[in-house]
């Protein structure tokens, strides 16, 4: 795995930007979660008022488990989905219009070919991951490939200066490899990660048969690059690379579902420096999501009830941080404004009425 320097935020930049949070004309700490973004972006990115923000998407697509039992759309699930990115009619293009995204769709292990498709990125590794209860998701050779194209990815879009990036993913049978990835990182139970279903084996029957496939390959967290090659499938392994090499250069991360949360989990477990580096989006009730929140530290914003992949919930993360960043460039403090500061309450000891 390429080697990177992951530095820690800027704290000089993080109390000068709390300064002018609390000296904003409003009740101190009323924004709550807008304020705490805005701090830790001005630490991320070196400054007490960062501003104006170039906003990122990047989406891998990839189909996991192609040779295993329960394989039975063989793309025709996720080909729709690309096509409509090609034609740029997703929601999540309509979302980072708005805020002037750079999106970059990217080929790296549909089952389906997609050469054809003119505004998609070509960079396959294979045409899907294997089901691990056959043979690793991905050989070692792959699986550094994946790694790699995602640190390229990174590369490209702090060059295209890129501050701030929604991660997305398009594929089908996901769950069971970020199950695997995050259970693993997590220390949580198979079982306290699995959802019951009305019909079927039991939750307890089905942890059973996925440590039957997993505990013969002796993951844990001493070798991620060992856990992505049984587990990670291709997608969490590029964008695992990828919130690596994003962190390296200082970017914004911001993550969604319960894939995007796996490749966060294995890019902490690196360098736990990138936790730093990375915000919630919106709310899951998929169990795997919530477990990841829980191991971060972080509750997730935007409660909308969202059941889809694709990067929409953190492209929505994306306009909050740019809400944070109206707030802490658009509104005045008391001086700018020339009115009175709170004279008693919590504020008056941080609240000025002059230069």
């Amino acid at each position: 795995m390429r080697q990177f320097n992951i530095a820690p935020l800027d704290k000089e930049a993080m109390e000068a930007c709390r300064l002018r949070i609390d000296n904003l004309t409003k009740p101190i700490y009323s924004l709550a979660q807008l304020e705490a973004m805005a701090e830790r972006i001005a630490g991320i990115l070196e400054t007490p008022q960062p501003a104006n923000l170039k906003y990122g998407i990047f989406v891998v697509g990839a189909d996991h488990l192609v040779d295993g039992p329960q394989n039975f759309q063989h793309g025709s699930e996720s080909f729709p989905i690309i096509e409509r990115f090609n034609a740029g009619t997703t929601a999540t293009q309509g979302a980072g219009f708005k805020l002037n995204a750079t999106v970059h769709v990217v080929d790296a292990g549909l089952e389906s070919d997609t050469s054809h498709l003119e505004y998609i990125e070509q960079a396959k590794i294979r045409n899907g991951s294997h089901f691990f209860g056959v043979a690793p998701t991905l050989s070692e050779e792959a699986t550094a490939r994946a790694i790699e194209l995602g640190f390229a990815y990174a590369d490209k879009m702090h060059e295209e200066g890129v501050q701030a990036v929604a991660l997305g993913n398009v594929g089908e049978r996901s769950l069971l490899d970020a199950l695997v990835v995050t259970a693993t990182i997590t220390g949580d139970t198979y079982e306290s990660v699995l959802a019951e279903t009305d019909c079927g084996p039991t939750v307890a029957q089905r942890a059973t048969h996925i440590h039957s496939f997993v505990d013969p390959f002796d993951v844990s967290t001493d070798n991620i690059e060992h856990l992505l090659h049984v587990a990670g499938g291709i997608d969490i392994s590029v964008l695992t690379g990828f919130v690596l090499g994003a962190a390296s250069h200082r970017m914004v991360v911001v993550f969604d579902n319960a894939i995007t949360g796996a490749a966060v989990l294995a890019a902490q477990a690196v360098n736990p420096l990138v936790r730093e580096y990375v915000f919630p989006s919106a709310v899951y009730d998929e169990l795997i999501h919530q477990a990841q929140c829980r191991y971060l530290g972080v509750k997730p914003y935007l409660h909308y009830g969202l059941n889809i992949d694709e990067g929409l919930g953190a492209t929505m993360g994306l306009s909050l941080i740019d809400a944070s960043m109206h707030m802490l460039n658009d509104m005045k403090t008391f001086v700018e404004a020339d009115v009175h500061a709170a004279e008693n309450g919590p504020g008056n000891e941080r609240q000025v009425n002059k230069n």
